[in-house]
């Protein structure tokens, strides 16, 4: 019931921040967007609780670090501070999704992850100024992150990792070439969706 509930307020708040990015609201945004995480791990921990699953202090950390990428972002200067915190929330992701890898999956994912961060980079690189060596660090460890995703052969996981990614491309396009309010609303939307399924495919591991 309590997971029930804090769904529903997710829906919520997400719907107005919704709102105020479309009326390119961004200052009431700082009373939307930074409480969508904390909502997302209540329900981790609601659902970890309720049907008996081992807590992931890395995952964790992951999110906790995603929250403080989210309120980095809400200001101009925060660029930077914002990607390390995604950064290192990723890098959490990876260990985590490392330890619930599977067998082998297809040999060529690797070339394919790595020709969609050099085409990003290459594609961005005009446009980088002095963010090009951060950028293309950040491309490079969520390639990786989507790898262990995919090695994980977990559907929720997967699905998540691949949100992540076109989040954050459609993020750098908006960033660094168009402003659009269209593409904002499509960061967002594809964003809160990869960190739920993310969610979920945690949630996914019983205990043995």
């Amino acid at each position: 019931m309590r997971s029930k509930i804090l769904q529903i307020v997710l829906i919520i708040f997400f719907a107005i921040d919704l709102f105020l990015v479309f009326n390119n609201q961004t200052e009431l945004r700082f009373f939307t967007k930074p409480i969508l995480l904390p909502i997302l791990i209540l329900i981790y921990f609601s659902q970890v609780k309720s049907e008996k699953i081992q807590l992931d202090k890395l995952f964790l950390a992951g999110l906790v670090l995603s929250f403080f990428g989210d309120l980095f972002l809400l200001f101009k200067w925060g660029f930077l501070p914002g990607l390390g915190s995604f950064l290192l929330a990723h890098v959490f992701y990876i260990i985590s999704f490392r330890k619930k890898t599977q067998n082998s999956i297809w040999k060529f994912w690797p070339i394919i992850l790595g020709l969609f961060a050099t085409t990003l980079l290459v594609f961005l690189f005009p446009y980088l100024k002095e963010m090009k060596i951060p950028v293309a660090i950040y491309a490079v460890v969520i390639s990786v992150m989507m790898y262990t995703a995919l090695k994980t052969q977990n559907r929720n996981l997967i699905i998540g990792a691949l949100l992540f990614l076109i989040s954050d491309t459609l993020l750098s396009v908006y960033l660094f070439l168009q402003p659009l309010i269209i593409l904002n609303l499509l960061v967002m939307m594809t964003y809160l969706s990869a960190q739920w399924f993310l969610v979920r495919g945690m949630l996914s591991f019983k205990i043995n």
